[in-house]
């Protein structure tokens, strides 16, 4: 599991944070403004490590729910077809290495995950075998 320090890297983002969660709505919008004016009163420089750091934590936070979000994708689909066809077929690898993915398993203490071409791909292979399927059952129609 990640840890806070991955999507909010300095103490700085941390401590703002651990205060907003505890905010109501209007002490929230409140923070938010005095945050902006802060934010505002930077210098150049200030303002380029802020937005550094603010875009790492995106970019962990953009990793993190691509992972997520393929399995809840694929919902019940992943009972219906054969991820060890689209693994060995598709991708050259084994059902465990697309379960690893799908699932965002640990391997070597890391959650794996697609990368962009694999994703591409993964869409491809779901495409073409609807496309098998659907040409399969107007034969039968």
């Amino acid at each position: 599991m990640k840890t806070i320090s991955t999507f909010l890297p300095t103490g700085e983002m941390q401590a703002d944070f651990e205060t907003y969660k505890n905010m109501s709505p209007a002490e929230r919008e409140h923070f938010q403004n005095k945050r902006a004016e802060r934010v505002e009163s930077m210098t150049a420089d200030e303002k380029q490590a802020f937005l550094s750091d603010t875009k790492k934590g995106l970019s962990a936070i953009k990793e993190e729910l691509q992972g997520i979000n393929i399995s809840l994708e694929l919902g019940d689909v992943v009972n219906a077809i054969s991820l060890s066809y689209i693994a060995k077929t598709y991708f050259g690898k084994s059902k465990g290495w697309l379960y690893q993915r799908i699932n965002g398993y640990k391997v070597n203490g890391k959650a794996a995950q697609f990368t962009e071409e694999e994703r591409k791909l993964f869409a491809a292979a779901l495409h073409d075998l609807s496309k098998r399927i659907e040409d399969t059952a107007l034969k039968f129609a």
